[in-house]
C-alpha cells in the first residue's frame, strides 16, 4: 500500500480490482444459477415427468391403466437417481478431470532433466538406503567439474554455450571474461541449473551460491535479508558487514541493520542493495561462490568471477575466455598474455570501454563550464553596456 500511495496508483487499481471482481461475480452468478436449476430439477423431476405424461395423455385422448402407471412411476424413481444426480457429479468431475489433464500434461512434456538429483534422509527408513546408491555424488571436499558441449534455453534457439571444459578446487578464483552477450552470465545460469545442456557433464560438489548482476532484495528488514532464513550469528553477521562495508550504512541508516527496505529495495539505493546482496551470499558460507559482477571476492573459496574488471585478472587462477559464445581460451594471466595477441586485444578493448564511460561525465561538466563562461561574459558585456549609457546621459 505505502509503493501504491507514494506513486498515486489509488484509480488504476481501483480499476483493475473491479473488472476482475466484476468477471468473479458473473461467473459465479452463472454458477450459482445453474446449481439453483438443478436443485429445482432433482426435486421435482418425477412430478414433472408425471404431469407432462398426463397432460400428453389428456391432449391425445388416450385411455388410462393403472397398470402403466404403476410401472412408469417404478422406471421414474430409478431413473430419477441415475440421470439427474449422477449426471451432475458426472459433469462436475468432469471438469475436474479436464483442469487436472491439462497441468499435467503440460508437467510431462517438460524437457527430461540430465542433473542428478540425490534424496536427503530424513525420519524414514528406507530413504537411508537411497542415499548409498552413488557415493560419487557426495564428497568432502568442493570441486566444480564442467565439460560443456552445448546448453541453451530451448533446442530451437540460435544462441547456445559450446565448448567449455574447466574445473575448480578449493581456493581457486576463476575469472570469466569477454565481450558483453557473449555468454558470462548465461554460463553462470548453466551452472546452477537455470539454462538446460543438452551435450556434456556438470558437477558441483557442494554448496553453491550465485550472486546475480540484478540485486534480488524482498519485502523486509535490511537484517532479514541477510539471514534468508538463517540463524543469526552476531559474530558472523559483524565480519560480513564490515567485509561488504555495510557498517557503514547502518550508521547512517535510521533504524540500522532493522530498517526496512520496501518492496524490491525501494528504500535502498544501488549501492546498498549489491552490499546486501553480497552480504546474503557470505553469510551463507557457501563451498562454491558463483559471482556475476560483483565488487569483491571471498578467500579460501570457489569462485567464478565474471567481470570486466582487468584488474582482478592477475590474481586469478585461471581465466575463461568466450567469444561468440563458446570458450576461446583458458589459462592464467601470464598464459594468455605472452603467446596470445587476442587476449591483450581483448584487454585493451575493456579498459577503453571504461576509459570512455568515464570521460563521459567529465565531458558534460565541460559542456555546463562552457555555458556557464558565455553567460558570465554575457553578463560582463551587458554590464559595460549599461556603463557607458549612464555616463552618456
Amino acid at each position: 500500500m505505502r509503493i501504491v500511495k507514494m506513486y498515486c496508483w489509488e484509480s488504476a487499481f481501483k480499476r483493475k480490482i473491479r473488472h476482475v471482481r466484476t468477471r468473479e461475480m458473473i461467473k459465479t452468478t452463472i454458477f450459482r444459477m445453474c446449481t439453483c436449476i438443478e436443485m429445482i430439477l432433482s426435486q421435482n423431476y418425477v412430478s414433472i415427468t408425471f404431469l407432462m405424461m398426463y397432460g400428453t395423455m389428456w391432449l391425445f385422448d388416450m385411455k388410462f391403466d393403472t397398470r402403466v402407471f404403476t410401472l412408469s412411476y417404478v422406471l421414474l424413481s430409478y431413473t430419477h437417481q441415475s440421470c439427474v444426480n449422477y449426471f451432475n457429479f458426472a459433469i462436475r468431475d468432469l471438469l475436474n478431470y479436464v483442469a487436472a489433464q491439462k497441468r499435467i500434461r503440460i508437467f510431462l512434456l517438460f524437457d527430461e532433466s540430465e542433473r542428478d538429483i540425490r534424496l536427503l534422509s530424513t525420519s524414514f527408513n528406507n530413504i537411508v538406503e537411497i542415499d548409498k546408491i552413488d557415493e560419487n555424488l557426495v564428497k568432502q571436499t568442493s570441486e566444480v567439474i564442467c565439460n560443456l558441449k552445448q546448453a541453451q534455453w530451448e533446442k530451437n534457439e540460435k544462441f547456445s554455450l559450446k565448448n567449455i571444459i574447466f574445473d575448480a578446487h578449493p581456493g581457486d578464483l576463476i575469472c570469466i571474461i569477454g565481450p558483453v552477450g557473449f555468454g558470462k552470465s548465461s554460463l553462470l545460469q548453466t551452472l546452477t541449473g537455470e539454462i538446460t545442456y543438452f551435450d556434456g557433464k556438470i558437477r558441483l560438489y557442494g554448496s553453491f551460491c550465485y550472486v546475480p548482476q540484478e540485486s534480488w532484495i524482498f519485502s523486509s528488514s535490511v537484517k532479514n535479508n541477510i539471514l534468508f532464513g538463517k540463524k543469526y550469528n552476531s559474530k558472523l553477521f559483524q565480519r560480513v558487514a564490515r567485509a561488504t562495508a555495510l557498517d557503514t550504512d547502518f550508521v547512517q541508516l535510521s533504524h540500522g541493520e532493522n530498517i526496512l527496505v520496501g518492496d524490491q529495495g525501494v528504500m535502498l539505493s544501488g549501492g546498498p542493495k549489491a552490499r546486501v546482496n553480497m552480504a546474503r551470499a557470505l553469510y551463507r558460507d557457501a563451498d562454491i561462490y558463483l559471482l556475476d559482477d560483483p565488487l569483491s571476492a571471498v578467500d579460501a573459496k570457489i569462485c567464478i568471477l565474471v567481470t570486466h574488471q582487468i584488474q582482478f585478472l592477475q590474481d586469478a587462477t585461471k581465466i575463461i575466455v568466450l567469444d561468440n559464445d563458446e570458450m576461446a581460451q583458458m589459462g592464467t594471466y601470464k598464459e594468455l598474455l605472452i603467446p596470445s595477441p587476442s587476449f591483450a586485444q581483448l584487454l585493451e578493448d575493456i579498459n577503453q570501454h571504461e576509459q570512455e564511460q568515464q570521460q563521459q561525465p567529465v565531458s558534460l561538466l565541460n559542456q555546463q563550464s562552457m555555458i556557464d563562461s558565455i553567460n558570465s561574459e554575457k553578463d560582463s558585456v551587458d554590464e559595460e553596456n549599461m556603463n557607458s549609457l549612464t555616463k552618456k546621459s
